[in-house]
């Protein structure tokens, strides 16, 4: 069971904005994959005061589902730029909490490191599990586009993919994997025509997929 950390749960900006910068110091972006079998993805969505957060665990060799599940959950923060780490974190972590399958990578729709503070929901996210985790992002946040990756403080903290006649996403770190191999597995799950990573395009469309059950939150 994943629990959110007291010292982790904030509900003010000002105390989340601070959260955040200390938070940024503690990721980490040197690589502890030892293997990288099974990969999980998680989206969420939302409907009224509710949020559908669904987790996909996909094998990286085959692209064989192994696991799909969504939980639904009472929206609690309205959505701040910058901070969606407070409105997604418990969906998430609902979510995950019904998985039965290990994974040993998560990707999470959002930002890593590419954030003003170098702490998105990825780094939030990933930090809370204890996974080497990778922000994909659908939209740029901040920084400034340099060809195939974005630039942040003079530092490279993103890279960019795009397939042919398909939108960009950006990869930047969530914990525990540099950038460079966070952008490998992210690639290799994209179809040639597609957008986004398979598991990732499948936890976007469960997500959107309304049961109606609201699940106990976190």
């Amino acid at each position: 069971m994943i629990d959110i950390p007291k010292e982790l749960q904030v509900t003010s900006y000002a105390d989340a904005v601070n959260l955040q910068k200390r938070l940024a110091l503690q990721v980490t972006t040197k690589d502890s994959i030892k293997k990288m079998r099974n990969v999980c993805a998680v989206d969420v969505s939302y409907k009224d005061k509710l949020a559908n957060a669904s987790a996909v665990i996909m094998g990286v060799k085959n692209l064989d589902l192994i696991e799909c599940v969504t939980s639904t959950t009472m929206i609690k923060t309205p959505y701040i730029p910058g901070l969606m780490m407070l409105r997604e974190a418990v969906p998430i972590i609902s979510a995950l909490n019904l998985l039965r399958n290990n994974f040993d990578v998560l990707l999470v729709d959002g930002n890593g490191q590419l954030h003003p503070r170098r702490c998105g929901l990825g780094c939030y996210i990933g930090i809370i599990v204890g996974k080497p985790t990778i922000g994909v992002a659908k939209s740029l946040l901040c920084g400034k586009i340099r060809g195939d990756w974005v630039e942040l403080d003079g530092k490279r903290v993103a890279n960019i993919i795009q397939r042919k006649k398909s939108k960009r996403i950006f990869v930047s770190v969530g914990d525990k994997i540099n950038l460079r191999t966070a952008t490998k597995p992210v690639d290799l799950l994209i179809g040639e025509c597609q957008w986004l990573p398979e598991p990732a395009r499948l936890a976007d469309r469960h997500s959107r997929e309304w049961k109606g059950a609201i699940s106990a939150t976190p």
